[in-house]
């Protein structure tokens, strides 16, 4: 059996070796060269690969290669491929050419969507979106009876003009809670959410529901039933924030920078928007940026590693992470500066410090926007960040406390498997 085992052993070795060899890379490539020149690009690519796994660091298969790829259908795997030798070490005359080639490709990609605002869409570095082949996605009114009938009404009605002006939105009423995709609840509006003659809040606001790693359970919209007076909304501001809203829980988790989009908001958080009292439309430019999230490969969905060749790689769409992250901060910095005296700015920007890893900066921050922080949803969130910051920081005492803050102001699901973690870790050590 031993000597059974050890044959085996060895026969892998030598293929190993084999397939490592300058004889393996040699006939690999002039295999993948003779494909490639008489066009049969795809049936190519394979033996590129296994040329460049003999000797990966060879400029002239490297470069040929990406020629390859740039012929190639352009399916998920050949841009992933592209774009990685175009970013990646060593930074020789192939990494170049690729680099170029991405752009190319790239703008090939997004000819059909010339204007868009795909860069604001994600959410902080992630793609969210729901699996196409979920619709029509399930609704839920919670306590409907709480509201005048035109609330519902009209919220129903901005499901169907997504559900008309799109190809392939559409919604349907759940059952009940448990069963809904988006959910849509009625809530007093805060006590405290006025300084003064100052109110910072909105008609609605949406929330998704993720758990674990990427898995998207629901989206929660949640409307107020007033205004801080204590009047009721009209039906133009409850028909235009349902519209705006209903964006958001279809993945477009920010705004657009442009007045004439139904996505555009002055303030850029869910907390300040304010809806115009004249009916609003969905613009070219918001049909376009869900059309284009929606051939983007997700990070969080609701069908666990979702994943297709007719995808498109986010980072060559979007740029890398820390690309965003540094277009995130700037534009936080952009908006303290407009509104130094409102919260959200200051745990906008903190979130975007702690995914850039600078902990000590994102901390400093929810400090000083605790200072301005009004509303309970605003208070919630700076304790749940602090709880986040502590625990990546590995301080779980302190994180622990924050995130009791946290639960304190508002018993969430999100805090409560936050502060499970924290103990089980604590308990650990």
């Amino acid at each position: 059996m031993r000597k059974i085992l050890l044959a085996i052993l060895f026969l892998v070795l030598g293929i190993a070796l084999f397939y490592k060899s300058p004889f393996s890379a040699m006939y690999n490539f002039n295999k993948a060269k003779e494909l490639y020149k008489s066009n049969n690009i795809e049936q190519s690519l394979p033996y590129f690969e296994r040329a460049l796994f003999a000797t990966p660091k060879d400029s002239l298969i490297r470069y040929t290669y990406v020629l390859a790829l740039s012929k190639a259908k352009p399916v998920y795997s050949v841009q992933k491929k592209l774009y990685t030798i175009a970013t990646s070490e060593p930074q020789d005359e192939a990494a170049k050419t690729a680099k170029s080639k991405a752009i190319a490709l790239k703008f090939k990609l997004l000819s059909e969507f010339k204007n868009n605002y795909i860069n604001n869409a994600v959410y902080g570095n992630d793609i969210l979106r729901w699996d196409i082949r979920s619709f029509p996605l399930r609704v839920y009114f919670v306590n409907p009876d709480e509201v005048p009938a035109y609330y519902v009404s009209n919220i129903n009605k901005a499901l169907q003009v997504w559900t008309r002006k799109t190809n392939f939105v559409k919604f349907t009423q759940a059952k009940d809670e448990q069963n809904a995709d988006i959910v849509v609840r009625f809530k007093d509006i805060p006590s405290d959410i006025c300084n003064g003659n100052i109110c910072n809040y909105a008609v609605a606001y949406t929330e998704p529901d993720v758990k674990g790693k990427g898995l998207l359970k629901r989206m929660n919209l949640t409307f107020y039933k007033t205004n801080p007076k204590n009047n009721r909304f009209s039906e133009s501001e409850i028909f235009n924030t349902a519209q705006h809203e209903i964006g958001h829980t279809l993945g477009i988790m920010g705004h657009s920078n442009f007045p004439m989009d139904l996505m555009y908001s002055e303030k850029d958080n869910d907390q300040t928007y304010f809806p115009s009292l004249t009916t609003q439309q969905l613009s070219r430019r918001d049909l376009n940026t869900l059309v284009l999230l929606y051939r983007i490969e997700p990070t969080i969905s609701n069908t666990p590693n979702l994943s297709s060749e007719t995808f498109y790689y986010a980072p060559l769409i979007i740029g890398e992470e820390d690309e965003r992250v540094q277009q995130k901060i700037a534009e936080y910095q952009g908006y303290i500066q407009k509104y130094p005296q409102i919260a959200s700015g200051y745990i906008n920007l903190a979130s975007a410090y702690a995914d850039a890893g600078d902990f000590e900066k994102s901390l400093s921050l929810l400090v000083k926007g605790a200072q301005y922080a009004k509303s309970n949803d605003e208070k919630f969130l700076i304790e749940y960040n602090k709880a986040a910051v502590y625990f990546n920081e590995q301080k779980y005492e302190q994180a622990l406390e924050a995130a009791n803050n946290a639960k304190s102001i508002k018993d969430d699901s999100s805090v409560n498997e936050l502060i499970e973690e924290i103990q089980t870790l604590m308990t650990k050590g």
